[in-house]
C-alpha cells in the first residue's frame, strides 16, 4: 500500500543546538543541565562509517572455489565535523569536556581551559540543526516550515586544527555518535514522536519554530 511522504532538497543551516547528556544518552536536567543555542556556524559535516565485512573463501582441491561468501558491510555510526565561526566557551565545555573559565568585569570574561585532564570524563552531547526546506520559508497552509535534523548521542569530542593570524579563526569539532535513548525526549516537539532505541541520526520537516539563538549557557529542560 502506497504511502505518502514528503520529499524536500533541503539547503542552509539556520540554528543549532547542543543539550548535556548523560553516559546513557539521557539530558541532564535541573542543576548540571546545560544547552547551548547558537545560529554562530559555518556548516556540519556528517560521515556515515562502516565496518566492511569480510569475504570468505575456500577453494576446492582441484583450485577452483567451493564458498565464496561475502559478510554484509554495517554501519557502526556517523562521524560529525562542525566549523563554528563564533567561540562560545559553553559549547567547547560541554562537547569536548574543558573548564569554563568566567569574569564579571574587565579585563576578565568568559573563556575556557583545555587539557589532559579533560580526557578523564568523555562528554556526552546531542546535536540538532534547523535549516531551510526547498529554500522556501513557507509550505501551503502558509506555515513556516524548517528542515530539523538530529544526532541524539555523540561524544569523543576533540577539537580539530586552527589557526590564530590574519583571516578568521575557526573552531572545529569533531565527534562520534552512539545509539540514541528513547529518553532522549528533546526533539519530541520537533519529530511529534520519539525516537528508537540505537537511532545515530535523522531528518524531518517541521512546522515547530527552533529555539532562539543566545550567547548563553541555559539549564535544560
Amino acid at each position: 500500500m502506497p504511502t505518502n511522504v514528503l520529499c524536500d532538497s533541503p539547503i542552509q543551516g539556520q540554528v543549532l543546538r547542543v543539550i548535556k547528556l548523560n553516559a546513557c544518552g539521557v539530558p541532564v536536567t535541573g542543576t548540571g543541565s546545560a544547552q547551548i543555542v547558537m545560529d554562530g556556524f559555518v556548516q556540519v559535516a556528517a560521515s556515515p562509517q562502516y565496518d566492511t565485512g569480510d569475504r570468505k573463501i575456500t577453494r576446492k582441491a582441484n583450485g577452483t572455489l567451493c564458498t565464496n561468501f561475502k559478510l554484509p558491510d554495517q554501519f557502526t555510526n556517523d562521524e560529525v565535523t562542525i566549523d563554528f565561526c563564533v567561540w562560545h566557551p559553553g559549547l567547547i565545555v560541554n562537547t569536548i569536556g574543558a573548564r569554563l573559565l568566567t569574569g564579571s568585569v574587565s579585563p576578565t570574561g568568559a573563556g575556557f581551559a583545555h587539557g589532559t585532564w579533560s580526557n578523564a570524563t568523555a562528554a556526552h552531547w546531542s546535536l540538532e540543526v534547523w535549516g531551510i526546506a526547498d529554500g522556501a520559508a513557507c509550505n501551503a497552509a502558509g506555515q513556516t516550515v524548517y528542515d530539523y535534523w538530529f544526532w541524539p548521542h555523540l561524544s569523543d569530542g576533540k577539537k580539530g586544527d586552527y589557526t590564530i593570524g590574519s583571516d578568521p579563526t575557526m573552531l572545529q569539532i569533531i565527534a562520534n555518535t552512539y545509539d540514541g535513548s528513547p529518553l532522549w525526549t528533546a526533539g519530541n516537539a520537533w519529530l511529534a514522536a520519539a525516537i528508537v532505541q540505537g537511532d545515530h541520526q535523522g531528518k524531518i520537516i517541521t512546522t515547530a519554530a527552533p529555539p532562539a539563538s543566545a550567547c548563553i549557557i541555559a539549564d535544560y529542560p
